[in-house]
């Protein structure tokens, strides 16, 4: 092989050292003419006369602004790599490069001044002419317009695109550019990463080369990833998606890709794989998983005959948890055979407690080996206790609503039917504190004298310790005073509302209205109690009329006679809200 190396810039060379300017791939090829970093403003074609047996030639970091028209390479008629990265090449004409008949590698990166030129026109349709073209580099050229929709070529099998702006052309709303790599028929390997894709069209896979077989994602901003498209590369082997900000993974991979051999999801934020994640990707040899939020790998998940065939498998950098759930994934780590990078030093837990920063091999999974017998006990002595615990607060708080019920489902079952009331005797009941002085003092002197006393207007009422029966039972002359009684009042205290007897008789005239549909009730407040009641505050709000509070100033007391001595002689059911009227 032969080597020629020409230097126009000699100056400072032997002082410092440099970094090789000649790719490999391109001394492999032969012949070899190196003229980077010349300063090259122009290239004419008699430059190159003589040379027709040059295999490989480094036109790259110079400063080429030339507008190529296949012209310029006339003499290099057995050149097969060129290598013009880093100019400032204007592709105006599609005949660029055309003179290069068997050329097979072009780089043409880091040639972004044209394509960053607002108005200025570049062509990427050149392509098509170089019959024997197998790879072409316009990597860091933020291309993000051309003229051209795409590109095409029947013997391109190697695109690198990565640095350019494909969320640009791709922008959501425009199919223009969406078919943008179609025409490649024979592309195998695309690499367009760093091209600050935030998302991918929905049907962007559709429109790419069906022998595509490595497709590289890497370093965009992806959120999503269009899964379920993906059977449409058939042939794709490798996917690298690494470096993106994706937080999901297929619900099954099998089902999205038959022939996939190599998946990358390094450095993303997945917290969870689904639950049958690997189940039949048979073909799967490869999978990196390092660097996210995984917490738990079940076997659900990683099923033993898909993970088993795997050459190689990365989850390093992941705060796994390593409690019980975790016992499946610790043991078979532990008994693979499969190749786990960093497996003691970064395949760590994440918690809890002392297992924080251990590496998840050294799990003690027998501390969740529990006996059956003990979950059992364990069970039963909980239910116990929280019983013990329940049913006494309970039994305080709804003991009379339990003890209502239980008796009002006993008499449905029962065929229970009420008897025909008999005819009312007295106009209301009053139902208070007697044991109270204060408020026995107030019925008997306030109350009663207003009501039966008055010649104007008087009332029937129906006393516990004048009209009951001596030698009865309490309930039984309770009842007979409510089912007697055309109201029941109810003079209300905080003490009398903490009774029994309050609950009870309550119950009871309530009762009237369930069975009878008749509205008994009327409550006096002679103290501020059941403020927050949601019963009260709904009471006033459907009959205003039969909730009433005893006045504290002198002058208001008249008034107050006069709206209780309307509510009893007046039906409830008339004294409801009108809007509750219209709706019944």
């Amino acid at each position: 092989m032969e080597l020629i190396i020409l230097n126009a810039i000699t100056q400072e060379v032997k002082t410092r050292k440099t970094r090789p300017t000649v790719n490999q791939d391109c001394l492999n090829y032969g012949k070899t003419l190196d003229l980077s970093r010349n300063n090259v403003f122009f290239v004419n074609p008699s430059d190159f006369q003589g040379l027709s047996s040059l295999k490989c030639l480094n036109l790259s970091d110079n400063a080429i602004s030339q507008t190529l028209n296949g012209s310029e390479f006339s003499y290099l008629s057995g050149l097969k790599y060129l290598d013009f990265s880093n100019n400032r090449v204007d592709l105006l004409y599609q005949t660029a490069f055309k003179e290069l008949k068997l050329l097979e590698i072009l780089d043409l990166s880091n040639n972004k001044y044209y394509f960053m030129a607002e108005g200025v026109t570049q062509l990427l349709s050149f392509i098509k002419n170089l019959a024997h073209l197998r790879k072409l580099m316009m990597n860091e050229n933020d291309i993000s317009t051309t003229i051209d929709t795409g590109m095409e070529s029947q013997s391109l099998r190697i695109l690198e695109f990565r640095g350019n702006r494909l969320d640009a052309l791709w922008v959501d709303g425009n199919s223009r550019y969406l078919s943008f790599f179609k025409n490649l028929t024979s592309l195998e390997e695309l690499d367009i990463s760093f091209n600050s894709l935030s998302f991918l069209p929905h049907s962007v896979f559709e429109e790419m080369p069906p022998s595509l077989k490595i497709l590289n994602l890497t370093n965009n901003r992806l959120k999503s990833f269009i899964w379920g498209n993906l059977p449409s590369l058939k042939n794709l082997v490798t996917l690298d998606l690494s470096n993106n900000l994706l937080t999901n993974v297929p619900r099954e991979l099998s089902n999205c890709s038959s022939s996939l051999q190599e998946l990358m999801l390094r450095n993303n934020r997945i917290q969870r794989l689904t639950k049958y994640f690997l189940r039949g990707a048979f073909t799967l040899r490869y999978l990196d998983l390092s660097s996210n939020k995984i917490e738990i790998i079940k076997r659900s998940s990683f099923p033993e005959n898909v993970i088993n065939n795997l050459k190689m498998l990365l989850l390093h950098g992941n705060p796994f948890k390593c409690n019980c759930e975790a016992v499946w994934f610790v043991w078979w780590i532990n008994r693979t055979q499969v190749t786990i990078p960093l497996l003691a030093t970064d395949v760590t837990c994440a918690g809890p407690g002392a297992h924080k920063g251990r590496s998840v091999v050294f799990l003690d999974l027998y501390t969740c080996e529990l006996d059956t017998s003990y979950l059992i006990l364990y069970a039963l002595t909980a239910s116990a206790i929280l019983a013990l615990m329940v049913i006494p607060v309970m039994g305080h708080l709804y003991f009379w609503d339990v003890w209502y019920s239980y008796h009002y489902c006993t008499a449905r079952l029962k065929g229970y039917r009420r008897l025909s009331s008999p005819a009312a005797c007295y106009d209301a009941f009053i139902a208070y504190d007697s044991e109270d002085p204060a408020v026995n003092e107030w019925v008997l002197q306030e109350l009663v004298e207003r009501l039966e006393n008055q010649k104007a207007r008087q009332f029937n009422l129906c006393l516990e310790g004048r009209d009951w029966l001596p030698g009865q039972p309490v309930f039984d002359n309770l009842s007979q005073s409510i089912q007697l009684s055309k109201k029941t009042i109810f003079v209300l205290t905080n003490r009398y509302i903490k009774s029994g007897r309050f609950k009870t008789t309550f119950y009871m005239a309530h009762q009237r209205l369930l069975d009878e549909k008749m509205d008994v009730i009327i409550l006096v407040f002679l103290e501020k109690v059941l403020q927050k009641s949601r019963y009260v505050r709904l009471r006033k709000r459907l009959c205003r009329s039969s909730v009433l509070e005893w006045p504290t100033n002198p002058q208001s007391q008249p008034y107050f006679w006069q709206c209780l001595k309307n509510a009893i002689a007046m039906s409830n059911s008339l004294a409801y809200n009108k809007l509750l009227q219209e709706t019944v």
